[in-house]
């Protein structure tokens, strides 16, 4: 199949761009660019020339970048120069330079934000063909059928992020686990039961993690669900790091949040002034001492509640910020995700990770029933 296409792009794009390449080569007619067609000893210079000249339409790949490549001007000019069809297609927006200016402002622009992956590809197939680029029978395949994404790809991969939860929470629940471990071991106290206490709470956190990655993979999902084609095992994966590194943090902040609070006097436990009145000296000890195993007892009550507390809220942080994240590592195959599902995908994740942490203390209390611990 002839080279009926050729790409001009900045290499900082080539996620995108390669996979825009092997589509239309799938779809449309055989596409130039350069990564994958200059072979090793080629004149560089001459086989873009040369792609140029032969091609049937010029697809432009904007973005900042593309814009202050100097090479990407040369293909331009090179293509103008030859009359050659020029399809400017806004991957990422700037501020552009004249010569993109007047391209942009005079030619009908493709916009990546202003649609699914999807529905774009097939608006740059309908213009290709259009054009005269492959398919010799000028057949515009798509241009009477809108792009639908059935449900069942978008809860197909739902249970992924729920995996990929389960694995961050499991390594997060390990970090701690070993430093309550060294911990414990270090006052001379380790024990067998000790170390079946920790594997409970490391299984816990695993079954928390699973179940919060399925609320948030859900929310997820239902919000990216134009792009979900797009979605794949290495958007989700950063969710294990993520969690390995942001789980344990969290706790540790929200520990020494709780601990400066009660040092300043933000949670304390108002003392019970002692009436003597009438008592002897044993009965007035008596209910002394009982004021203050009462205080003491409200007072580890309320530390407890806000620890959990603080830590329900830097999880829920946590989780939004995760998400947002993972828009950032879908965005670069999905410019078109807008901010509200951005703001979709992270309150989604914040809600799974309060989840995860409910799920985890509710299996491990029913763990620790089941075990005697």
């Amino acid at each position: 199949m002839p080279n009926d296409i050729f790409i001009s792009y900045s290499r900082r794009d080539s996620e995108f761009v390669t996979r825009l390449a092997s589509d239309l080569d799938k779809q449309v007619a055989g596409v130039w660019f350069d990564q994958s067609d200059i072979q090793l000893g080629e004149k560089w210079h001459d086989e873009i020339l040369k792609g140029i000249r032969d091609c049937k339409a010029f697809v432009l790949v904007l973005s900042p970048d593309a814009d202050k490549s100097k090479y990407v001007h040369e293909e331009v000019n090179k293509a103008l120069e030859l009359g050659k069809t020029i399809f400017p297609v806004i991957y990422r927006p700037a501020e552009w330079s004249d010569e993109f200016k007047s391209l942009v402002k005079d030619i009908q622009t493709l916009d990546l934000r202003a649609g699914s992956y999807v529905d774009s590809f097939q608006k740059l197939v309908d213009g290709l063909v259009a054009a005269g680029a492959g398919k010799a029978s000028g057949e515009i395949p798509f241009l009477r059928t809108p792009a639908k994404v059935g449900m069942n790809l978008v809860l197909s991969k739902v249970p992924g992020w729920a995996f990929v939860w389960s694995l961050g929470w499991l390594i997060f629940w390990l970090i701690v686990f070993i430093a309550l471990f060294i911990l414990v071991a270090i006052q001379g106290r380790a024990g067998p039961e000790d170390f079946l206490n920790f594997l409970a709470i490391l299984f816990s956190g695993g079954i928390g993690g699973f179940a919060g990655g399925l609320i948030a993979g859900l929310f997820t999902m239902l919000a990216l669900r134009p792009n979900a084609p797009s979605i794949a095992w290495k958007h989700m994966s950063p969710t294990i790091r993520i969690w390995a590194v942001s789980g344990p943090l969290g706790m540790i902040v929200s520990g020494i949040i709780t601990i400066v609070m009660l040092a300043i006097g933000v949670i304390s436990v108002q003392n019970a002034s002692v009436d003597c009145s009438g008592l002897g000296f044993s009965d007035c000890l008596g209910r002394t001492i009982g004021a203050a195993i009462g205080e003491a007892i409200g007072t580890l009550i309320l530390v407890a509640f806000v620890f959990v507390l603080l830590v329900i809220i830097t999880w829920f942080l946590t989780g939004m910020f995760a998400g947002s994240q993972v828009v950032r590592h879908v965005r670069r195959l999905e410019p078109g995700i807008t901010k509200a599902q951005s703001r979709g995908v992270s309150l989604g994740w914040g809600c799974g990770a309060i989840v995860a942490a409910m799920v985890m203390i509710i299996a491990l209390g029913v763990i620790s029933s089941v075990l005697g611990l």
